[in-house]
């Protein structure tokens, strides 16, 4: 009697441990905050609305995956937030890579360490395109390589991550350039390419796809992705393949120590979010891009972009 007694309070502990441990608990159990740290209305805030209705379906457990857009200094609210939320899961954020690094490098504290946060995905990059007026004397990029006059190009400032790409550009590839600023956002520096102001501008495409689309603005090269157009540089084309990592990555990240278990769920839930046939067809409606990865291959994207600008902290530093 004693013996059955004995064995029926260590069974009767071990499915207490089972039901208390983290490892068997089910997840997620309620809603889930994702970070968007822009204002609604923008790039990164449509993209991530997009997708999270069709997410709530691949994680499960009838919950819903709130957008919470915590906009403010170029995205290191956001950043931060993330960073200092408890690693349970239920906290996630949006990443812009290179412009919430780029402080990282630069300052002296963020109060975020990229290296250390729970990366669980990438989404999607938006590369450059170099645009010129439509009726530019600058007819093909290697003329603007051999130009003998300082070509003008617009941007915001020295914060902006357009103006750092530029200038990285430029100098990478000794084009004489001078920089003007004061434009208070991409569409508007577009805008002065197509005014005559300046005579060329490193834009996003997610930006510069209307205008080109529309005989505006004319793109002679693409920094960040590959070139189909055999008239239109890019990267590789121009010998300079490690300026491919100019462009602007949507990338999602937990906070650090998040536990393993969690993580593979968001990273299976995210690539079959990202495939599924509702969200692909929206990126075709929109025009916008997708390059899904894992948590892994995003980490491996993290170390390599800190690497490449570390090679150029006397402009990242202006």
């Amino acid at each position: 009697m004693y013996k059955i007694r004995f064995l029926q309070r260590v069974a009767g502990l071990l499915l207490l441990a089972i039901s208390t441990s983290p490892v068997f608990a089910a997840f997620p159990e309620h809603d889930i905050k994702i970070i968007i740290p822009f204002s609604p209305g923008g790039g990164f805030d449509s993209y991530i609305r997009a997708l999270t209705p069709i997410l709530e379906k691949y994680l499960g457990g009838n919950i819903n995956v709130l957008p919470i857009n915590t906009p403010g200094a170029g995205g290191r609210r956001g950043a931060l937030e993330t960073f200092k939320a408890k690693p349970d899961g239920y906290t996630i954020g949006v990443f812009n890579m290179p412009g919430v690094l780029i402080p990282q490098l630069t300052e002296d504290s963020v109060g975020y360490d990229l290296e250390k946060i729970t990366w669980l995905a990438t989404l999607g990059n938006d590369p450059y395109a170099f645009v010129v007026n439509k009726d530019s004397e600058l007819k093909t990029f290697a003329q603007v390589i051999a130009s003998k006059q300082p070509v003008l190009f617009g941007a915001t400032g020295p914060s902006s991550t357009s103006y750092v790409a530029t200038k990285i550009m430029n100098e990478t590839l000794g084009i004489p350039y001078e920089m003007v600023t004061g434009y208070t956002g991409s569409s508007e520096y577009t805008m002065g390419v197509m005014r005559g102001d300046v005579n060329a501008a490193l834009v996003s495409m997610s930006t510069a796809r209307p205008y080109i689309k529309s005989g505006d603005v004319k793109a002679l090269a693409m920094i960040g992705v590959k070139s189909t157009d055999p008239a239109i540089a890019d990267a590789d084309s121009l010998g300079k393949p490690d300026l491919g990592k100019l462009n602007v990555v949507r990338m999602i990240g937990a906070p650090p120590g998040l536990p393993d278990d969690i993580k593979a769920i968001y990273e299976k839930a995210f690539q079959s979010a990202m495939a599924d046939p509702e969200f692909t067809k929206w990126l075709e409606s929109t025009g916008n891009d997708s390059a899904p990865a894992d948590g892994k291959t995003t980490s491996a994207t993290v170390a390599g972009l800190i690497t490449f600008y570390k090679n150029f902290m006397s402009i990242l530093k202006e």
